[in-house]
């Protein structure tokens, strides 16, 4: 917050939900309840210490009171390999990757992070309608500038970046790469809205004892 000048919120991210198929559940409190048969024997994949689908699975477990092992790797490419592989049960993955994989059945996806269902894959329900309420949680693509940005400089991308993304071909194609385009906010909201993420995912940080 003091090195950048957010400018506009370009898109969310919703992340996906999925466990190998050897793992035998369909849906979410079924995982939730042979996780609490196997407490921290199941092991989840994330892109990283730190990374959305780290956070989000962090989020999974304070929400549920499950337990589960996190397996870090070095990006997401590696992890979802692995829990393809079987090497892992689950993990929470960006959709361009892993929607293919669930199409070809090597993959079961059993919700979506996103407070509504992703316009790329409608048939994958939420995980507040997967029967977790008040879940909701997205990574965000948002742009910004050097803070000593002045004032007039930002406010002007800030209109041509929420001018732009009303385009009907700039909004499909957001959507035919599994993100959703965001709301146009101004300058002061995206300032806001960054600002309280911040303060959301610090307290899921030193909640879940997540360190470097």
């Amino acid at each position: 917050m003091k090195d950048f000048a957010p400018i506009a919120l370009v898109a969310n991210v919703p992340l996906v939900l999925v466990v190998h198929p050897s793992l035998s559940v369909q849906s979410v409190p079924e995982l939730i309840k042979l996780a609490k048969q196997r407490p921290v024997q199941l092991a989840y994949a994330s892109g990283g210490v730190g990374s959305p689908h780290h956070l989000v699975a962090e989020l999974l477990k304070s929400m549920t009171g499950i337990g589960l092992m996190h397996v870090p790797y070095k990006g997401s490419a590696p992890a979802l390999t692995d829990v393809v592989a079987g090497h892992l049960q689950l993990m929470f993955s960006d959709p361009v990757p892993v929607l293919p994989l669930i199409r070809a059945g090597k993959l079961s996806a059993l919700g979506v992070s996103s407070a509504m269902r992703i316009e790329s894959a409608p048939d994958i329900p939420t995980i507040v309608e997967a029967g977790v309420s008040g879940f909701e949680a997205v990574a965000w693509s948002l742009l910004a500038a050097p803070a000593s940005t002045p004032p007039s400089i930002v406010d002007r991308l800030n209109g041509e970046v929420g001018r732009i993304l009303t385009l009907p071909e700039v909004r499909q194609q957001i959507v035919k790469v599994g993100l959703s385009p965001a709301d146009a906010l101004s300058v002061g909201e995206v300032q806001k809205f960054a600002a309280a993420e911040i303060r959301r995912w610090g307290k899921m940080i030193q909640l879940a004892g997540i360190t470097e």
